[in-house]
């Protein structure tokens, strides 16, 4: 009797945490949907709770916050782009092309809400704003960016210097940045501005890249170092 009074234990505490679960994704699939239709900075907690047709109360239980939602599709996002980039390594050694695919990819996953990472991105300079990718709130989900590539890399054919291989992570990262604000403004059909960009930037680094193999190039690589790390931020 005891060990059957125990799983039912087990399979109510199992129901409970599946039923918080299935609400918290709920709150936040519906407050990620109001921001790409209503408009970040529109949208409110209150609406978000009457949307889901859940609590006012349950909504702030789950999420303190607006930006704790977004920081929640940051994750997600993330993950879903760590798994797709897992599969896409497992085809290719080629560091450039497995760059290019994390950069495609993450456009892809941003596309369908472009309109509320415009509004988030006015403050993304700003980095004592929760939601920038330079703030403290999101420097784990930096550093798990970086260590994507990181991982690209080291697990690539290419063959790199070892003073350069440890900033290069952290130097294409703010290139992904740079590209990703790119888009968030390209007006052109299809994006076609961007595509263009992706091709052209990843075409010139890759080449320095090569260089950088050279003893000449030494001389630059100092300044690079240092640049790097007064462009990290750290909490």
């Amino acid at each position: 009797m005891p060990n059957s009074m125990n799983v039912q234990v087990k399979l109510g505490q199992t129901k409970s945490f599946t039923k918080k679960a299935q609400t918290k994704q709920k709150i936040f699939r519906t407050a990620i949907v109001l921001f790409q239709k209503e408009g970040y900075e529109t949208t409110t907690m209150r609406m978000i709770a009457k949307e889901a047709k859940v609590s006012l109360g349950l909504t702030y239980y789950h999420f303190q916050s607006k930006e704790d939602l977004v920081l929640e599709f940051y994750k997600s996002s993330q993950k879903e782009l760590i798994r797709q980039s897992e599969q896409f390594f497992k085809t290719t050694k080629d560091f450039k092309a497995r760059y290019k695919f994390i950069i495609t990819t993450q456009l892809e996953l941003f596309t369908h809400h472009k309109k509320f990472l415009q509004v988030l991105a006015r403050q993304a300079g700003d980095p004592t704003y929760p939601l920038s990718p330079f703030s403290s709130e999101s420097e784990s989900l930096r550093e798990e960016a970086v260590g994507i590539i990181r991982h690209a890399m080291m697990s690539s054919n290419t063959k790199l210097r070892e003073d350069l291989s440890k900033v290069l992570p952290d130097l294409l990262w703010m290139q992904q940045m740079g590209i990703l604000f790119f888009w968030l403004s390209d007006p052109s059909k299809s994006f076609q501005n961007t595509k263009l960009m992706i091709h052209d930037s990843l075409d010139l680094t890759f080449k320095l890249i090569k260089l950088s193999n050279f003893p000449l190039f030494k001389n630059v690589m100092g300044p690079i170092f240092r640049m790097v790390r007064l462009a990290k931020f750290k909490s």
